[in-house]
C-alpha cells in the first residue's frame, strides 16, 4: 500500500501549528547547563566517593547525558536549538555534537533525507529498523554487545576510517580536509581532558568520559532506535513511527528532552523538543488518537520488536 502524506495543516489549525513552533532560547540555555552539570556532578561523585556502585552511577548519568547531547544536537540540526541560526549552527556543533563525535554538517542532509523517505527504500535509516522483529538471543547478543563497548568500538572506528579515507587531489589538501572534519572533536575533546585533568584526574577522562560514550550510550541509541520505527504499521505518516509514552526516571535514563514524543517530531518538524508534549496533547483534542501508533511503556515496544 503506498503510503499517506500528511500536511501538518491537515493535523492541527494555523494558531496550534503557530503556538508549538514558537523557540524558548532560554529553555535550552537551561537544558545545556543541566546535561553538562550532570556530566560534571557524575564525575565529582565517583571521584570523590569511589566505589562500584557510584561508578556504575555515573557512567549512568555520562551516558544519559551524552545521548541528551545527541538530542539537542538533533534539534540544532532542524534549526530549533536558537532563534539566532548562527548560534544555533555554533552551539550545537560545539557544545553538542563535537564532544560525542558527531558532526552537524553531515548529520542535517543525512538526517532529513530520512524525514523525507521515513521508511521507504530510500530513507537511510532503514537498515535500523528492517531486521525487526528478531528473537530474544539475537536482541540479547546486541546488548551485550552495547554494554562491552563493543557496538561503539564499530560505530567510532569506522566514523575514523571514512574520515581518513578522504579522497583529495594532493596529500596537502588531503590533511586540510580531515583536519577540517576532525578538528572540533579533538579541540572539544582535549579541553574536557584538560579540565578533567585539572579538577579531578585525568584517568576519569577515559573511565568516565569514554567508557560511558561506548557502553550505556551504545545501548539507549539501540533502544531509541527500536522504539522509534521499528514494527510500526508504515501505512500512513501517523504510523511509520511512534510516541512512546515514559515514566519521569525513564525519560531521565532513556528519552531525554522528549525525545519519546517522535511520531509527533515527525509530523511537526519545526517544532522545538519542549512544545512536543503540547503538540501531542492538541492531536489528541483534535481527535487523533485512534490514528497515532502509541505505545505505553518502552517495555511494551521491545516485547513486539523482540519474539520469543
Amino acid at each position: 500500500m503506498e503510503s499517506i502524506r500528511i500536511k501538518p495543516l491537515d493535523i492541527l489549525s494555523e494558531s496550534q501549528l503557530s503556538e508549538i513552533r514558537q523557540k524558548n532560547d532560554l529553555r535550552n540555555i537551561f537544558a545545556l547547563i543541566f546535561d553538562w552539570g550532570l556530566m560534571v556532578l557524575g564525575l565529582y561523585v565517583f571521584y570523590h566517593f569511589p566505589s562500584f556502585l557510584t561508578f556504575l552511577a555515573s557512567v549512568v548519568i555520562i551516558g544519559s547525558r551524552q545521548f541528551a547531547l545527541a538530542v539537542l544536537a538533533h534539534d540544532g540540526a532542524h534549526n530549533l536549538l536558537f532563534s539566532n541560526s548562527k548560534i544555533n549552527d555554533f552551539v550545537s556543533q560545539w557544545f553538542c555534537a563535537y564532544p560525542i563525535f558527531q558532526d552537524n554538517r553531515v548529520y542535517r542532509p543525512y538526517h532529513l533525507k530520512h524525514h523525507r523517505f521515513t521508511e521507504t527504500e530510500d530513507d537511510p535509516d532503514l537498515v535500523l529498523s528492517a531486521p525487526f522483529p528478531i528473537n530474544k538471543k539475537s536482541f540479547y547478543r546486541k546488548v551485550i554487545r552495547d554494554l562491552t563497548g563493543i557496538t561503539g568500538y564499530k560505530r567510532y572506528s569506522s566514523s575514523l576510517i571514512s574520515i581518513f579515507q578522504t579522497e583529495a587531489d594532493s596529500f596537502s589538501h588531503k590533511v586540510s580536509r580531515i583536519w577540517n572534519k576532525i578538528h572540533g572533536f579533538l579541540i572539544v575533546n582535549f579541553i574536557v581532558f584538560i579540565l578533567i585533568s585539572i579538577f579531578f584526574h585525568w584517568s576519569l577522562f577515559f573511565l568516565l568520559w569514554w567508557l560511558p560514550a561506548f557502553t550505556y550510550y551504545s545501548l539507549i541509541i539501540r533502544i531509541r532506535n527500536i522504539a522509534e520505527h521499528c514494527v510500526t504499521p508504515g501505512e500512513s505518516d501517523f504510523d511509520k513511527t511512534r510516541t512512546t509514552k515514559a515514566s519521569l526516571i525513564i525519560r531521565f535514563l532513556l528519552a531525554p528532552h522528549r525525545v519519546n514524543y517522535h511520531l509527533e517530531h515527525h509530523l511537526f518538524m519545526m517544532c522545538p523538543w519542549y512544545n512536543l508534549p503540547k503538540a501531542h496533547l492538541m492531536m489528541l483534542e483534535n481527535g487523533y488518537k485512534d490514528k497515532m501508533c502509541l505505545e505505553n511503556s518502552y517495555r511494551s515496544v521491545l516485547s513486539k520488536a523482540v519474539s520469543a
